[in-house]
């Protein structure tokens, strides 16, 4: 799939292109870029699901990908094979 970000803060957390204190661990960063590595790597949301560490789930009108118990990447699909990352957010809070 292919992966866009919605604002260059997501992208760089990807990238590693930041600087000075984040509001983030570098734990939680690291395990970001590693699954948004799977999500690249599949090429349906079927694929998605089958990958159970993600946890693939429908939420608010979007869908989640889990990144540990703690947090969830929040994305949408723009076309079957195109995911648009809108932030990183603590698992059931908005």
């Amino acid at each position: 799939m292919e992966i866009e970000f919605n604002s260059g803060e997501w992208l760089n957390y990807y990238t590693g292109n930041y600087s000075g204190k984040q509001k983030y661990s570098e734990d939680i960063l690291k395990r970001y870029r590693d699954k948004i590595n799977y999500m690249a790597e599949a090429e349906t949301l079927n694929d998605l699901s089958r990958i159970r560490s993600l946890n693939i789930e429908k939420y608010e009108g979007h869908w989640s990908a889990r990144i540990n118990i703690q947090y969830r990447i929040e994305f949408n699909f723009i076309k079957p094979n195109i995911i648009v990352i809108l932030k990183i957010s603590k698992h059931y809070e908005n």
